[in-house]
């Protein structure tokens, strides 16, 4: 049997979205024969754990992650030496061998695709974003992907959407490959009783959950916002639990968090709680979750979990988001930044438990036919080997 050589390449070693996308991607792709995997991160942390776990190569390299001090002028200047360097480091690591692919998970990173440009190697760049601002990464993203990409893998309708809009000619090699999960673990009742209990609540309580990475876009000050109407309404036994850690360095976003709590009339009801590795616990103690995104995202992992734990999704509509959530069946969108419909919302829903369990169950069912995760290892495969065929074609 021929074997092929992949060369994955990622932005962060952490365990949120895009890095468990790979995580799920690469180790269903490590059980199929025939396939030989490489990692690369830019850094240390869980991520590097659970690929090692599986048994697969992991390395840390620089990789020209994308920054902040790129745009100043010092950055620009110091460009392409980062590139050389990352792409020296690539050789070092690989010295001499074969790959077949090279398979960029992100737009955060540069080298992966220049060294492929470079070495002549097929190259697919997966693309988790939609970067709206400033302009010139907004172009310059697109511009990108048409010269460094063989075939670009879009996670969603509206992604695609943004980089055909801005380069028409990707139209022709970009393809949505919706992101999706393996079978949804057991419930765990001691798990969900723990985690009730660590958070003060009596059995009547709703629990209401926001699961992501606290900054700007996530939404949880509009959570805060929404639940502080509930709380003027009467809303007594509602309890808003926002799970997730700030980026490193964004230390700022959780810190004004945590303030604005402390002052909020609805102090009582809010609960923070750092980010978990296993998150599941907390979808299966939910009665709804919310995804209240103040910018468009690109997808939506967390709707798509809550969804596979059986639990209706309230989601701003905006962004991949609308792929997922199926308004009025699986859940409701409601019109963006804008508390006063993110409560209304959750009080339609909260006052009625049996369009909750109803919405919950036709969810799961979506997920399970959109969203599982053999459908997208086998139309990621498909396009991987189209690629390597390709290349060996020619």
């Amino acid at each position: 049997m021929i074997r092929r050589t992949i060369l994955f390449a990622h932005q962060a070693a952490e365990l949120y979205g895009s890095d468990r996308v790979l995580l799920n991607l690469v180790q269903e792709i490590a059980r199929l024969p025939g396939y030989d995997l490489i990692v690369a991160l830019p850094e240390d942390g869980p991520l590097r754990a659970e690929l090692k776990q599986c048994g697969v190569e992991v390395h840390i390299l620089p990789l020209a992650k994308v920054r902040r001090d790129m745009l100043s002028v010092r950055g620009l200047l110091a460009l392409p030496f980062t590139m050389l360097g990352a792409v020296r480091a690539i050789d070092r690591v690989l010295n001499g061998r074969r790959v077949d692919l090279v398979y960029s998970n992100t737009l955060a990173i540069l080298a992966p695709a220049l060294w492929a440009k470079i070495r002549r190697v097929p190259h697919l760049w997966h693309v988790h974003e939609i970067v709206l601002a400033p302009a010139p990464a907004r172009r310059g993203y697109p511009w990108l992907l048409r010269g460094l990409a063989d075939r670009v893998v879009c996670n969603s309708t509206l992604t695609r959407k943004w980089l055909v809009s801005e380069q028409p000619s990707i139209a022709s090699k970009a393809s949505v490959i919706w992101n999706g999960l393996g079978p949804c673990p057991p419930r765990d009742e001691s798990a969900v009783e723990q985690l009730r209990e660590r958070l003060g609540l009596q059995p009547a309580d709703r629990l209401v959950a926001l699961v992501g990475r606290i900054n700007r876009l996530k939404g949880q000050s509009l959570l805060l916002q929404a639940a502080e109407i509930l709380w003027k309404k009467g809303f007594r036994n509602v309890c808003y639990l926002m799970v997730g850690s700030p980026p490193p360095g964004q230390e700022d976003y959780l810190v004004r968090l945590q303030s604005a709590v402390e002052l909020s009339p609805a102090a009582a009801a809010i609960r923070l709680l750092d980010f978990m590795p296993n998150v599941w616990a907390v979808w299966d103690a939910c009665d709804l979750a919310v995804v209240p995104s103040t910018e468009p995202e690109s997808f939506g992992m967390v709707a798509i979990e809550a969804m596979a734990a059986g639990r209706p999704v309230i989601a701003a509509a905006h962004g991949g988001i609308l792929d997922i959530v199926e308004p009025g069946i699986t859940g409701l969108l409601v019109k963006p930044k804008d508390e006063g419909a993110l409560a209304d919302a959750m009080e339609r829903l909260l006052g009625d438990t049996e369009l909750c369990v109803k919405m919950g169950q036709a969810g799961q069912a979506r997920q399970a036919q959109l969203f599982s995760l053999d459908s997208q290892v086998d139309a990621t495969v498909r396009c991987m080997n189209e690629l390597i065929a390709k290349r060996d074609w020619i």
